[in-house]
Protein backbone atom coordinates (compact mmCIF):
# COMPACT_ATOMS: atom_id res chain seq x y z
CA UNK A 1 0.00 0.00 0.00
CA UNK A 2 1.00 3.40 -0.72
CA UNK A 3 0.00 7.09 -0.14
CA UNK A 4 0.23 9.39 -3.56
CA UNK A 5 1.13 13.04 -2.23
CA UNK A 6 -1.56 15.18 -4.25
CA UNK A 7 -0.29 19.16 -4.39
CA UNK A 8 1.97 18.34 -7.24
CA UNK A 9 0.57 19.89 -10.24
CA UNK A 10 2.97 19.13 -13.06
CA UNK A 11 2.53 15.71 -14.74
CA UNK A 12 6.30 15.82 -14.84
CA UNK A 13 6.43 15.23 -11.41
CA UNK A 14 5.99 11.67 -9.55
CA UNK A 15 6.00 10.88 -5.83
CA UNK A 16 4.68 8.25 -3.25
CA UNK A 17 4.76 7.56 0.30
CA UNK A 18 5.10 3.82 1.06
CA UNK A 19 3.05 2.17 4.20
CA UNK A 20 4.07 -0.59 6.71
CA UNK A 21 1.88 -2.93 4.16
CA UNK A 22 3.35 -4.95 1.02
CA UNK A 23 6.76 -6.40 2.27
CA UNK A 24 8.41 -9.45 3.52
CA UNK A 25 9.82 -8.61 6.90
CA UNK A 26 8.95 -10.05 10.16
CA UNK A 27 7.49 -8.52 13.46
CA UNK A 28 8.60 -5.79 14.79
CA UNK A 29 9.39 -5.01 11.62
CA UNK A 30 6.16 -6.12 9.74
CA UNK A 31 5.80 -5.90 6.67
CA UNK A 32 7.51 -3.30 4.13
CA UNK A 33 10.39 -2.21 6.25
CA UNK A 34 12.53 -0.17 3.93
CA UNK A 35 14.98 0.99 6.95
CA UNK A 36 18.17 -0.47 4.96
CA UNK A 37 21.01 0.92 7.88
CA UNK A 38 18.82 -1.76 11.13
CA UNK A 39 18.72 -5.04 11.98
CA UNK A 40 16.24 -6.41 9.46
CA UNK A 41 17.73 -8.76 6.86
CA UNK A 42 14.61 -8.96 4.54
CA UNK A 43 14.92 -4.68 3.54
CA UNK A 44 16.68 -5.45 0.11
CA UNK A 45 14.02 -7.94 -1.00
CA UNK A 46 11.28 -5.08 0.19
CA UNK A 47 12.87 -2.49 -1.53
CA UNK A 48 12.58 -4.69 -4.67
CA UNK A 49 9.27 -4.68 -4.06
CA UNK A 50 9.25 -0.73 -4.90
CA UNK A 51 7.35 -0.17 -8.36
CA UNK A 52 6.71 2.10 -10.53
CA UNK A 53 9.50 4.19 -10.54
CA UNK A 54 12.85 5.05 -12.45
CA UNK A 55 14.63 3.12 -10.37
CA UNK A 56 15.22 1.25 -6.90
CA UNK A 57 15.25 3.93 -4.06
CA UNK A 58 19.07 4.43 -2.60
CA UNK A 59 19.06 5.85 0.43
CA UNK A 60 21.09 8.09 2.40
CA UNK A 61 22.93 8.16 5.67
CA UNK A 62 20.18 10.31 7.82
CA UNK A 63 22.44 12.35 10.78
CA UNK A 64 19.65 14.78 12.16
CA UNK A 65 21.86 17.31 10.13
CA UNK A 66 20.89 20.34 8.13
CA UNK A 67 22.96 18.86 5.25
CA UNK A 68 21.86 19.07 2.03
CA UNK A 69 23.14 17.13 -0.97
CA UNK A 70 22.78 17.33 -4.69
CA UNK A 71 22.36 14.25 -7.27
CA UNK A 72 23.51 14.50 -10.82
CA UNK A 73 23.48 10.73 -11.06
CA UNK A 74 21.69 8.22 -9.07
CA UNK A 75 23.77 7.34 -5.71
CA UNK A 76 26.20 4.12 -6.20
CA UNK A 77 24.98 2.86 -3.03
CA UNK A 78 23.01 3.19 0.41
CA UNK A 79 25.23 5.59 2.53
CA UNK A 80 27.14 7.00 -0.02
CA UNK A 81 25.96 10.39 1.05
CA UNK A 82 25.29 11.53 4.87
CA UNK A 83 22.55 13.96 4.56
CA UNK A 84 18.89 14.61 5.71
CA UNK A 85 17.83 16.38 2.51
CA UNK A 86 18.96 15.49 -1.47
CA UNK A 87 17.43 17.07 -4.57
CA UNK A 88 17.86 17.06 -7.95
CA UNK A 89 16.86 18.57 -11.52
CA UNK A 90 17.90 15.42 -13.45
CA UNK A 91 15.18 13.04 -15.04
CA UNK A 92 14.69 9.68 -13.71
CA UNK A 93 16.65 10.15 -10.52
CA UNK A 94 14.68 9.42 -7.14
CA UNK A 95 15.05 11.57 -3.87
CA UNK A 96 13.93 9.66 -0.80
CA UNK A 97 14.30 9.63 2.58
CA UNK A 98 13.32 7.37 5.69
CA UNK A 99 10.88 8.21 8.94
CA UNK A 100 9.35 6.72 11.79
CA UNK A 101 8.10 9.22 13.32
CA UNK A 102 10.07 12.45 11.76
CA UNK A 103 8.56 14.22 9.24
CA UNK A 104 9.04 13.36 5.81
CA UNK A 105 9.07 16.92 3.83
CA UNK A 106 8.77 16.46 -0.63
CA UNK A 107 9.40 19.53 -2.39
CA UNK A 108 8.99 20.55 -6.37
CA UNK A 109 8.61 23.96 -8.43
CA UNK A 110 5.68 24.45 -10.17
CA UNK A 111 8.21 24.21 -13.33
CA UNK A 112 9.16 20.92 -12.70
CA UNK A 113 12.41 21.98 -12.83
CA UNK A 114 13.68 20.52 -9.34
CA UNK A 115 12.20 18.28 -6.62
CA UNK A 116 13.49 17.40 -3.11
CA UNK A 117 13.37 15.00 -0.23
CA UNK A 118 13.93 16.30 3.50
CA UNK A 119 14.13 14.36 6.42
CA UNK A 120 12.59 16.52 9.48
CA UNK A 121 13.37 15.97 12.88
CA UNK A 122 13.49 17.73 15.83
CA UNK A 123 17.26 18.10 15.39
CA UNK A 124 16.90 19.38 11.74
CA UNK A 125 13.87 21.32 11.48
CA UNK A 126 15.83 23.42 14.91
CA UNK A 127 19.31 23.79 12.41
CA UNK A 128 17.32 25.26 9.73
CA UNK A 129 17.22 21.91 7.20
CA UNK A 130 14.30 23.29 5.19
CA UNK A 131 15.86 26.77 4.78
CA UNK A 132 19.21 24.96 3.72
CA UNK A 133 17.27 22.95 0.94
CA UNK A 134 15.33 25.51 -0.63
CA UNK A 135 18.73 28.18 -0.37
CA UNK A 136 20.19 24.89 -2.44
CA UNK A 137 16.98 24.96 -4.84
CA UNK A 138 17.48 28.73 -5.90
CA UNK A 139 13.82 29.00 -6.94
CA UNK A 140 11.58 31.61 -6.35
CA UNK A 141 9.77 30.42 -2.77
CA UNK A 142 6.39 30.95 -3.93
CA UNK A 143 7.01 28.60 -7.10
CA UNK A 144 7.02 25.85 -4.80
CA UNK A 145 5.12 23.13 -3.71
CA UNK A 146 5.65 21.29 -0.46
CA UNK A 147 3.73 18.07 0.74
CA UNK A 148 4.41 17.24 4.69
CA UNK A 149 4.08 13.41 4.81
CA UNK A 150 2.76 10.85 7.82
CA UNK A 151 4.89 12.03 11.48
CA UNK A 152 4.21 11.64 14.91
CA UNK A 153 1.48 13.95 15.61
CA UNK A 154 1.63 16.89 18.54
CA UNK A 155 -0.67 14.62 21.47
CA UNK A 156 2.11 11.76 21.69
CA UNK A 157 4.59 13.84 21.03
CA UNK A 158 5.44 14.99 24.02
CA UNK A 159 8.73 17.30 25.24
CA UNK A 160 10.20 19.25 28.30
CA UNK A 161 10.04 22.90 28.70
CA UNK A 162 13.90 23.08 28.20
CA UNK A 163 13.11 21.59 24.58
CA UNK A 164 10.34 24.12 24.19
CA UNK A 165 12.30 27.11 25.45
CA UNK A 166 15.45 25.92 22.76
CA UNK A 167 12.65 26.51 19.92
CA UNK A 168 11.22 30.14 20.90
CA UNK A 169 14.42 31.41 22.00
CA UNK A 170 15.26 30.99 18.59
CA UNK A 171 12.11 31.89 17.32
CA UNK A 172 9.12 33.79 19.31
CA UNK A 173 6.87 32.36 16.24
CA UNK A 174 7.39 28.69 17.39
CA UNK A 175 5.28 29.46 20.72
CA UNK A 176 2.12 28.46 19.42
CA UNK A 177 4.08 24.94 17.71
CA UNK A 178 3.58 24.14 21.47
CA UNK A 179 0.59 22.97 23.61
CA UNK A 180 0.62 22.60 27.53
CA UNK A 181 -1.68 19.59 28.36
CA UNK A 182 -3.57 19.42 31.48
CA UNK A 183 -0.94 17.69 33.55
CA UNK A 184 1.32 20.49 32.73
CA UNK A 185 3.31 18.61 30.33
CA UNK A 186 4.43 20.38 26.78
CA UNK A 187 3.86 18.78 23.26
CA UNK A 188 5.38 19.83 19.82
CA UNK A 189 3.70 19.75 16.88
CA UNK A 190 6.32 18.84 14.06
CA UNK A 191 4.00 19.98 10.99
CA UNK A 192 3.42 23.25 12.27
CA UNK A 193 7.25 24.22 12.95
CA UNK A 194 7.40 22.70 9.94
CA UNK A 195 4.77 25.15 8.47
CA UNK A 196 6.11 28.43 10.05
CA UNK A 197 9.26 28.09 8.60
CA UNK A 198 8.35 27.43 4.90
CA UNK A 199 5.61 29.73 5.50
CA UNK A 200 8.57 32.31 6.51
CA UNK A 201 10.06 31.75 3.49
CA UNK A 202 7.62 32.84 1.40
CA UNK A 203 6.51 28.95 0.60
CA UNK A 204 2.19 29.37 0.52
CA UNK A 205 1.68 25.95 -1.40
CA UNK A 206 1.54 23.39 1.33
CA UNK A 207 -0.45 20.66 2.05
CA UNK A 208 -0.09 18.03 4.75
CA UNK A 209 -1.01 14.57 5.26
CA UNK A 210 -3.87 14.14 8.26
CA UNK A 211 -1.72 10.81 9.86
CA UNK A 212 -0.11 10.60 12.53
CA UNK A 213 2.48 7.72 13.08
CA UNK A 214 1.98 7.10 16.37
CA UNK A 215 -1.83 6.51 16.49
CA UNK A 216 -2.01 4.65 13.42
CA UNK A 217 -0.05 1.37 13.90
CA UNK A 218 -1.84 -0.17 11.18
CA UNK A 219 -0.36 1.81 8.96
CA UNK A 220 2.54 3.05 9.68
CA UNK A 221 5.80 2.53 11.86
CA UNK A 222 6.14 4.46 14.72
CA UNK A 223 9.92 4.58 17.00
CA UNK A 224 8.41 6.57 19.96
CA UNK A 225 5.43 3.52 20.08
CA UNK A 226 7.57 0.47 19.23
CA UNK A 227 10.81 1.33 19.80
CA UNK A 228 12.55 -1.23 17.32
CA UNK A 229 10.80 -0.59 14.48
CA UNK A 230 10.69 -0.25 10.79
CA UNK A 231 10.93 2.77 8.24
CA UNK A 232 8.93 4.28 5.68
CA UNK A 233 10.08 6.07 2.84
CA UNK A 234 9.22 9.26 1.14
CA UNK A 235 9.80 9.41 -2.75
CA UNK A 236 9.82 12.37 -5.81
CA UNK A 237 11.47 12.20 -8.75
CA UNK A 238 11.11 14.23 -12.42
CA UNK A 239 9.78 12.14 -15.25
Amino acid sequence: MIIKPDIFTSKAIDSMQTTRHGGQSLKPYDSMNLGIFGGDKMVNENIQLITDVPHKPIFMQQAHSNKVVEYSHIPEHHGQFVADACFTREKNIVCSVLTADCLPVLIADTQASVVAAVHCGWRGLYSDILENTLAELNCDNTDLQCWLGPCISYKPYRVDADFREKFVSKNREFAHCFYLDKKNKWHADLKKIAVTQLEALGVSQITQSPYCTYDNKHLFFSYRRDGETGRMASMIWLK
